[in-house]
């Protein structure tokens, strides 16, 4: 079993109406560093896109999942501008991202139902989603079956099964703040992780429900609009 991730982030945009997310980039690079470290995450490959265009994204990640073996754990980090539209449906921005007339063209993102497609090119076992974006909740539109195992983070970062851990609820913002290099909700992710102050149980390991629940105090604390959310999957 390989552990491998992609790790993107989009901190520029052509569109005016995107503001600059200057932190984005550097929560992939703080991801990276804690994934890469043999202490911690111990994972074999990270792959990390700064500003992709659209085409450079989507290309990025299917083939991630295309190139991923059914044993492997396959984590997929994104930190950037999350859409919804009319319909509720979730896009992710990427630096050529338009809008017109405040409305999203939506052919320049990239919808969450291409990405959920590329996941499911393979029966995988194991599988993680991380998104620090607004709206992330929306993500999870569409996969409605849960289970209620446990995925460990440090050693293997993953038994099976499938988790999406978002920054938000699909109706809610997702803040950085003046007081972090990163934003809020990567802070205490990679917060909980390097210090193993996400190990609640003090067994050694960090399991995804206790980061989640380590980074959702932390962050609500912080900023009380954000709730950060995790979805277990149903095993495939």
């Amino acid at each position: 079993m390989a552990k491998v991730a992609l790790l993107i982030g989009i901190s520029e945009y052509d569109e005016p109406t995107l503001a600059p997310l200057p932190k984005a980039v550097k929560d992939v690079e703080a991801m990276q560093r804690v994934l890469l470290d043999p202490e911690m995450g111990g994972f074999d490959a990270v792959k990390v896109l700064e500003n992709p265009s659209r085409q450079e994204m989507a290309e990025a990640i299917e083939d991630f999942y295309f190139k991923c073996e059914k044993d492997d754990l396959g984590l997929l980090y994104f930190s950037g501008h999350g859409v919804t539209v009319e319909d509720g449906h979730f896009y992710f921005s990427t630096r050529n991202t338009r809008k017109d007339q405040g409305k999203l063209r939506t052919a320049s993102a990239i919808a969450a139902r291409d990405v959920q497609g590329w996941m499911s090119l393979k029966t995988f076992k194991r599988q993680v989603v991380i998104l620090d974006c607004c709206f992330s909740g929306a993500f999870a539109k569409g996969f409605t079956a849960r289970d209620s195992g446990e995925i460990n983070l440090q050693q293997y970062l993953g038994g099976e099964g499938r988790a999406i851990l978002t920054a938000s609820t699909s109706t809610q913002y997702a803040f950085e703040s003046d007081d972090f290099g990163l934003g809020i909700y990567t802070n205490y992710l990679v917060e909980g992780i390097e210090k193993g102050a996400a190990d609640k149980n003090g067994d050694g390991w960090i399991a995804v429900d206790e980061l989640h629940e380590y980074a959702k105090s932390k962050v609500q604390e912080e900023s009380p609009n954000m709730t950060p959310e995790l979805y277990y999957l149903k095993k495939r």
